[in-house]
């Protein structure tokens, strides 16, 4: 009796060991029919490995999205609770536009903060998605979530009435009007210096107001995380 007893508790363990590799809790916080961002929070002692990215991965790629990113928190983080200066471990983007095939997964391990917890897409694959006839009701789904785009072209640099500063980036398909209020690694000063024609930004946004037109306009605010000019 006392072996049978002992037999059990051993495997009751093993169990208990097993659920406590992998702790993490997954949550959707914002989703449409084809896209999603999971804010991804380890458990207790819970190692941000090969192991553990790859099990993230596969359990986000699980929901059948076209596109997911997953933004790591440590342990008792508010997550995105927080600001955009909240501490991250790192991105886990997935995509898979084609169900057939496997999904591509991407680490982005230097992302340290929440100002990269968006959808990421370069502009020019905003404004192809636009362009197509076959995609562009995506793009109603796209808006409805925090983009992380890269290579956003700054066509026009402006201010309104208050003084408040606008980027305008345009395309024969998207023309999207830009309030950078916030960033982590740029002054104030730095980001009204910015020049018409002259830089490609990366940037946190999220959607203001959209007009179904040709181009399609986008209306948005955000951070700005990266600046390259000429």
């Amino acid at each position: 009796m006392k072996i049978k007893n002992l037999a059990s508790l051993a495997i009751a363990s093993c169990i208990i060991a097993f659920n406590s590799v992998y702790a993490y809790t997954l949550n959707e916080k914002f989703s449409t029919n084809h896209y999603a961002v999971y804010e991804v929070i380890l458990g207790k002692d819970e190692v941000y490995g090969d192991e553990l990215k790859n099990i993230i991965a596969k359990d986000a790629s699980s929901k059948n999205k076209f596109q997911t990113t997953s933004v790591i928190f440590p342990y008792q983080s508010p997550g995105l609770n927080s600001t955009i200066k909240e501490s991250v471990l790192g991105i886990i983007t997935t995509e898979n536009y084609d169900s057939k095939k496997s999904p591509k997964i991407l680490f982005d391990d230097n992302a340290k903060n929440a100002t990269y917890a968006g959808i990421y897409l370069t502009f020019k694959q905003l404004a192809k998605i636009a362009d197509n006839k076959t995609l562009n009701t995506l793009i109603e789904e796209l808006v409805q979530l925090p983009l992380l785009i890269t290579d956003v072209p700054v066509s026009l640099v402006s201010k309104n009435y208050r003084d408040d500063l606008y980027y305008t980036a345009v395309d024969r398909a998207v023309l999207l009007d830009f309030a950078p209020i916030d960033s982590l690694f740029y002054t104030q000063n730095k980001l009204a210096s910015l020049k018409d024609n002259k830089c490609k930004i990366t940037i946190l946004a999220m959607t203001d107001r959209t007009v179904l037109r040709v181009p399609y306009f986008i209306s948005a605010h955000g951070a700005v995380n990266d600046i390259k000019c000429n």
